[in-house]
């Protein structure tokens, strides 16, 4: 299955195309370049170009920052979340879908518990849920332009059997209206609209904040349940947010008994921080394709094909015995379950099992 959304490279790659050919953006975007080259910054993704963009737009004033005005740091804002938008508005295909065996799953298993983080800007997730009919809570309330409710989602009045879903880095139907300095989910713009993509952690207006930094502590919320068991399951997401990562970590130390499994798609040594931190933290395992940090422990996958490689076939891949090896002596594998479309036919095996057994 090819991706919807690309990822955060593919993404920075399609806009950097968008603003070289951009009449109004290319002279702004080439000197952000610039000067990303001049700190030796050779390969910025898009969340750092705005991260840097609005660092400079607080401070610009008239005499602008590093030769760029503050209209054209206003330019490069406006382009960047345009082009983030139009790239990742896309609809899912017809099920099934990773996404559709994830809202199946938690359909079928709804419980006070379930809470989705996501730093996806895109709406498949809410896509997925609508399809099968899997009430959830997004911190907005409203019909006609939801507004964005704080109280709502500190009062938790919300019925326990909804899921709740939180966006870290907010999303494409998210606006700010500079007028009523609120925060609106909507396809349509109004006059004074702005996209809300992507957190700023400097200063900044507060009520533009305000979405983010309620999201981040649903995440601490969620972590910190006192001495109740937690279990928190990360995909997609390698650790490049240090703000995510502090609030993760802080929390998981506070509460021994919350665990963290981070699955990842590539091989161990492409997430060197999220290798560090597991390091340092006991109860945050990163599950990678070629190996793992479980318990502080770094370590290849190994299986016993006689034993476990059919318990184990949808979630690991034997290598091929090698010339002369010992058949029954372990082999390394391949963890797979950090590709979404493998970890979406393990959900729909479980789903399937489950309803085989009534």
């Amino acid at each position: 299955m090819s991706s919807i959304i690309p990822d955060i490279r593919g993404l920075t790659s399609y806009i950097d195309g968008i603003l070289t050919a951009n009449d109004e953006a290319k002279g702004p975007y080439a000197k952000l370049r610039a000067l990303f080259k001049e700190d030796e910054v050779e390969t910025p993704n898009v969340e750092l170009m705005l991260n840097r963009v609005r660092q400079f737009r607080e401070v610009a004033g008239k005499a602008g920052v590093r030769g760029l005005s503050a209209d054209e740091l206003s330019v490069l804002d406006k382009h960047i979340c345009q082009s983030i938008r139009s790239r990742v508005t896309r609809s899912l295909p017809p099920p099934s879908t990773p996404y559709h065996s994830l809202a199946e799953y938690i359909g079928r298993h709804r419980s006070p518990s379930t809470e989705l983080f996501t730093t996806n800007y895109d709406l498949l997730l809410e896509e997925a849920l609508e399809y099968h009919q899997v009430p959830y809570f997004d911190g907005f309330v409203g019909s006609s332009r939801p507004f964005f409710d704080q109280k709502a989602i500190e009062d938790v009045e919300v019925p326990p059997r909804w899921a709740r879903l939180w966006k870290l880095h907010g999303s494409i139907n998210w606006r700010f209206n500079r007028a009523s300095k609120a925060v609106f989910r909507t396809e349509r713009e109004d006059s004074g609209d702005e996209l809300l993509i992507h957190p700023s952690h400097l200063k900044y207006d507060e009520s533009r904040r305000m979405p983010y930094l309620v999201m981040a502590d649903r995440l601490k919320h969620f972590l910190k349940r006192g001495e109740r068991p937690v279990a928190l399951f990360i995909m997609g997401y390698s650790f490049g947010d240090e703000h995510i990562n502090e609030a993760l970590i802080d929390c998981l130390r506070s509460n021994p008994s919350a665990a963290c499994f981070a699955m990842q798609y590539g091989a161990l040594a492409s997430y060197p921080t999220a290798i560090k931190l597991a390091m340092d933290n006991s109860n945050l395992s990163v599950m990678a394709k070629d190996g793992a940090v479980i318990r502080r422990q770094e370590a290849p996958w190994l299986m016993t094909p006689t034993r476990d490689a059919s318990a184990l076939s949808d979630v690991f891949t034997v290598h091929p015995l090698t010339a002369g090896a010992d058949t029954d002596a372990p082999r390394p594998c391949d963890f797979e379950i950090g590709n979404f479309a493998r970890f979406g036919n393990l959900l729909r095996l479980i789903a399937n099992a489950a309803t085989e057994t009534r």
